[in-house]
């Protein structure tokens, strides 16, 4: 275990930023939060955020000039995870284990369906994906369930890293804490020192662990990798679920033991990001492409179950909305593109075909067989080439299709 939550404990430190990891599990059971192992974590960019807001305002209660009590909203989580396109380049043939495991799960929860008969294939159709995201800090963690993606925006530029940048929404966030013990915890409570019960103040229903006092060795009333559920808070005294607690004495001298959020021991994920130095660009019907940049905004706008008469939180989610492949294609104008403006002109649907990767090893391949682009301006710039951005939507071959657009790791 690399991380020592005894000297997190007793830093005078501020936390810091990047201390930060998410880990990824897919739900066993809808909306109940399930606990991460080693491979469900994965590489984030600057900007990666779990949050929450509960909005308040004053109530409409007078006596005379002065507020006297406030109205308190419906709690809104929400989430947003950019990411590169880290791709196993060593493995020698196609398969499933082409992307993290979390990777995978961010997928099929954004469109749907996952073919894994040759490397891993998403094409859309209803989803129904739902997940556990930990966000694991220094001082604090951020747990939430039934997460599930909303949109997921492809950024292939052509002067800089190819990423995706995913957002979406959550059920809650429990907010878990470090405190410290110094008592000889029986039962199922642990005592906390005076004032760290506010650790774990809105923890209930979280994940923690008990850590023994070197800050790294796991308690067997924890063991790698389990974890306990927080019950109840009452003052500094938490309870937890499982078995009576027998190896959670932090009464010796010098021998405290502490409680933690729920973190594994130690996280891995493939560490190869694809950055389009290697890849191409072609529209069938002029061929491959000088493109300035590509965006693909992947979106499905689920209906959130927010209004439940009694909970003050999401409860689900209904797709309720049209699955839609926005794109953007930024070229210049030479011969082939003016080919393409005047097929536009014409009302031509167009073939698109992207890689991302070498083609003769393990890359990506996104595939659109039916783009509908409108027709664009041509301006006239001063000086330089003479840029064309085409702004289009990706459409199904045929009734039931669902074949806009495949996300095809190969």
């Amino acid at each position: 275990m690399s991380k020592n939550y005894a000297d997190i404990y007793n830093s005078v430190n501020v936390s810091i930023a990047l201390e930060q990891r998410f880990y990824i599990k897919e739900e066993t059971t809808r909306g109940s939060l399930i606990l991460p192992t080693n491979t469900d974590f994965f590489f984030t960019l600057a900007g990666g955020a779990l949050s929450m807001t509960q909005p308040q305002e004053s109530s409409t209660h007078r006596s005379g000039r002065h507020h006297t009590s406030v109205i308190r909203k419906k709690k809104e989580t929400s989430w947003t995870l950019p990411t590169y396109f880290n791709i196993d380049t060593t493995l020698g043939a196609a398969s499933v284990a082409e992307i993290d495991p979390a990777l995978r799960v961010l997928w099929k929860s954004l469109m749907g369906k996952e073919d894994t008969t040759l490397g891993l294939k998403y094409t859309p159709t209803v989803p129904s994906t739902s997940f556990s995201l930990y966000e694991c800090g220094d001082r604090v963690a951020k747990q939430s369930a039934l997460a599930f993606v909303q949109q997921a925006t492809v950024n292939l530029p052509g002067d800089g890293e190819a990423n995706c940048e995913w957002s979406g929404n959550a059920k809650d966030i429990i907010y878990v804490g470090i405190g410290k013990s110094i008592t000889n915890n029986t039962a199922n409570t642990v005592t906390l020192v005076a004032g760290d019960g506010s650790q774990f103040l809105k923890a209930v229903g979280g994940k923690v662990m008990i850590i023994k006092s070197n800050g790294t060795s796991r308690s067997t009333d924890t063991p790698n990798p389990t974890a306990r559920t927080v019950v109840s808070i009452v003052g500094d005294v938490v309870t937890l679920d499982g078995a009576v607690l027998a190896d959670a004495d932090g009464s010796g001298i010098g021998t405290p033991i502490y409680l933690v959020y729920y973190e594994t021991v130690a996280p891995t994920a493939i560490d190869n990001p694809i950055t389009g130095l290697t890849g191409s660009i072609s529209v069938a019907s002029i061929g491959s492409i000088c493109a300035r940049s590509m965006t693909l905004t992947l979106g499905n706008e689920h209906e959130l179950v927010n209004y439940c008469y009694g909970s003050d939180h999401l409860d689900d989610y209904v797709p309720g909305s049209r699955f839609t492949a926005a794109i953007s294609l930024d070229v210049n104008l030479d011969k082939n593109v003016f080919k393409l403006f005047n097929q536009l002109q014409d009302f031509q649907s167009q073939v698109l075909e992207v890689k991302l990767g070498d083609a003769a090893g393990r890359h990506l391949d996104i595939d659109i067989p039916r783009a509908i682009f409108e027709t664009p301006e041509i301006p006239v710039p001063e000086t330089g080439s003479i840029p064309i951005s085409f702004s289009g939507t990706a459409y199904q071959t045929a009734l039931d299709a669902e074949d806009e657009i495949s996300v095809h790791f190969k």
